[in-house]
């Protein structure tokens, strides 16, 4: 089977640290395109940490905003995780892609 570009995890970041994405026991991530986007009407800070690395160290987004954080060609091993959390509950969500190879 072919590997393929897809749409790892998606969804909204709560007030609490949160795993939003595990690298399988005997895969490689290559990560491809993140998206951080403030749906609130006020200004929101987020965090995002790929296994103990600080991706975002607590950028405030401002309302009806986005980041796209420079993670293209990032490979993440085995087992690490993709976390984060945001200083408001149900402001920030979170898009995450790349390719997973077991």
């Amino acid at each position: 089977m072919a590997d393929s570009l897809k749409v790892l995890k998606a969804g909204t970041m709560t007030t609490a640290n949160a795993t939003l994405y595990t690298v399988t026991a005997s895969g490689t991530l290559l990560l491809s395109f993140a998206s951080i986007a403030n749906k609130a009407t006020a200004d929101a800070t987020c965090f995002l940490t790929i296994g103990t690395i600080n991706i975002i160290p607590g950028k405030t987004i401002e309302s009806k905003d986005a980041i796209f954080p420079p993670v293209k060609g990032a490979i993440i091993s085995a087992g690490n995780t993709i976390s984060g959390y945001a200083n408001t509950a149900s402001a920030i969500d979170y898009y995450i892609c790349g390719d997973e190879f077991v």
